[in-house]
């Protein structure tokens, strides 16, 4: 009887552990484990990402099934780690270096699940850091230096451009050679911002418990799914009158394209305030729409872009409408997760998923 007790106790702990590897993190990476436990990286499997789910029950099931699982769920070996932690701390920590491919690209893991990759410049140049331990007053106080779990290298220069996030989040052809994400950033030490600078930058708190520092590097993924409107001071607006009306120009200082994965859809919206009534002009909508020879089609049967509105570097909107003195413009970047029609497509229902949500407003008066 004590035996089957502790066989299933040990059992039951082992099955924790599998299923919540990530939770070892927190014990010493609370705010960070919290952040990483909202963000869409903790919510990319088809247990909790509802557009995910759709594309892939509509357009993708009965192709190569471990495509999407190689980015939207790699650490997933049960059902309960599909919603747990479908990419967990470690699978990212232990990144090693990209392969670049004609389709997409793959990383290269480690294999070693307590040598981690980090970035810290005060440390980039140290290979690896080791657990340490300093006493002081007659060995009364005790001081922890670095991690007593795992070992950690800084000098991995993917860490630092943002490169490691590229085996995932840079171009995903479909058969035909068609790109559906988009996402190809140009990781070049001359680009001033980088995947990480953009979307987990420095925010307040320690990043461990085992010594207190300022900041952390924010792992909750600010983009489109989550924290959206921080991405804002990335994008300038700026208004040219010409002589039949005006033109928007949206200059984008990401190293990518805005709104490129396919099914999201971004929305201009532009009100003049004129004599205390409003003018709404027509919503401009940034966008891909794939062909397949003669028709529209969906963007794993593609064979070429249709057309193509997308935000690169600078976007210039032009509008007949000429503006007066006095006159307020209002400037409104949005988007949707995914199109109404899309969605329809897809048999999507949630209405949070076709909202628009806001990005950037900005008003001008003249």
């Amino acid at each position: 009887m004590k035996k089957l007790i502790l066989t299933t106790i040990i059992s039951v702990i082992t099955t924790s552990a599998i299923a919540n590897e990530s939770k070892i993190c927190q014990k010493c990476h609370p705010l960070i484990y919290k952040e990483y436990y909202n963000s869409i990286h903790r919510k990319s499997s088809l247990a909790n990402d509802k557009i995910y789910a759709a594309v892939f029950k509509k357009e993708h099931q009965k192709n190569d099934k471990n495509q999407c699982a190689s980015c939207h769920s790699p650490s997933a070996k049960t059902s309960q780690t599909r919603k747990e932690e479908p990419i967990s701390c470690i699978y990212c920590h232990t990144i090693a270096n990209i392969d670049e491919g004609d389709a997409q690209n793959k990383n290269i893991l480690t294999g070693k699940k307590r040598d981690f990759f980090s970035a810290e410049n005060s440390k980039k140049h140290q290979e690896k850091v080791k657990y340490e331990t300093t006493s002081s007053f007659f060995g009364l106080i005790k001081h922890s230096k670095n991690s007593p779990y795992h070992e950690i290298e800084y000098s991995n220069e993917d860490y630092y451009t943002g490169k490691v996030c590229m085996g995932c989040h840079s171009h995903t052809n479909n058969k035909n050679g068609v790109d559906m994400i988009m996402l190809d950033a140009y990781i070049d030490k001359k680009d001033k911002e980088t995947c990480i600078s953009c979307h987990m930058p420095k925010v307040m708190g320690s990043k461990t418990t085992l010594r207190d520092s300022k900041v952390h590097t924010f792992h909750g993924m600010e983009g489109l799914h989550n924290n959206s409107k921080s991405l804002a001071k990335y994008i300038d607006f700026n208004i040219n009158q010409k002589s039949k009306g005006f033109s928007i120009e949206i200059k984008n200082q990401a190293n990518h394209a805005l709104f490129g994965e396919a099914y999201k859809e971004g929305i201009l919206e532009v009100q003049i305030i004129r004599n205390n009534k409003t003018i709404q002009l027509k919503p401009y909508i940034f966008q891909r729409i794939f062909t397949n020879k003669s028709h529209t089609s969906t963007p794993f049967n593609a064979t070429e872009v249709l057309k193509d509105t997308l935000i690169y570097a600078k976007k210039e909107i032009t509008y007949n409408t000429k503006i007066q003195k006095g006159d307020k413009i209002i400037i409104t970047l949005a988007y949707k997760l995914i199109s109404k029609e899309k969605a329809k497509h897809l048999g999507i229902k949630d209405q949070q998923l076709t909202k628009n949500k806001i990005l950037k407003v900005e008003s001008f008066q003249f």
